[in-house]
């Protein structure tokens, strides 16, 4: 997706080349998940993946399908950016809880968005959550490098440019908890 970006921002490719690629990849990417023939075993990971903007559903659903695969229990939300109100923290806390609750094992949950005002607004909504929620709560954020420096400051446990580095985080976590 870096790649296809960078070919548009030099006028490579018009923005509707840029749309069908994007889109052909996507439908790739979530075809491999229904269609995978690995038997991986299921592990005790969990993750609920929530897109902030536009611009990082591509890459929240790729993390989503990477994770299936590699075994976690994974769920795309969805891109909340337009759905975000006053309600609209304690919906996604009560669907995070409902999700969450009576799990064992490592849960995770990963914003990505280009949008300072989304960003803390999921990390914050989702930080209460977190004292309140009885498992292994991780918060991880995906973002652009304009917003990287917001994203540290957010207090959440990670947070990353990178969706390999996001991927290599997940899998440490998980066997850091396993010890």
């Amino acid at each position: 997706m870096n790649i296809l970006n960078d070919m548009y921002d030099r006028g490579k490719i018009s923005e509707s080349e840029k749309l069908l690629i994007s889109t052909t990849a996507l439908d790739l990417v979530l075809m491999t998940k229904f269609v995978s023939t690995i038997d991986t075993p299921k592990l005790k990971a969990y993750s609920i993946i929530v897109s902030g903007s536009e611009e990082a559903t591509y890459q929240a659903r790729i993390a989503s399908v990477i994770l299936h695969l590699m075994g976690w229990n994974s769920l795309y939300l969805g891109n909340v950016e337009n759905k975000i109100d006053p309600f609209f923290d304690i919906d996604i806390q009560r669907l995070i809880s409902k999700k969450l609750k009576n799990v064992n094992g490592l849960s995770t949950i990963m914003i990505f968005s280009f949008n300072a005002n989304t960003l803390k607004f999921l990390s914050n909504t989702i930080k209460t959550l977190q004292k309140k929620i009885e498992n292994d709560l991780r918060i991880a954020i995906y973002t652009n490098n304009d917003l990287l420096q917001v994203s540290q400051q957010l207090d959440v446990d990670y947070s990353t440019t990178e969706l390999t580095s996001l991927i290599e985080w997940a899998k440490e976590e998980y066997h850091n908890s396993l010890s």
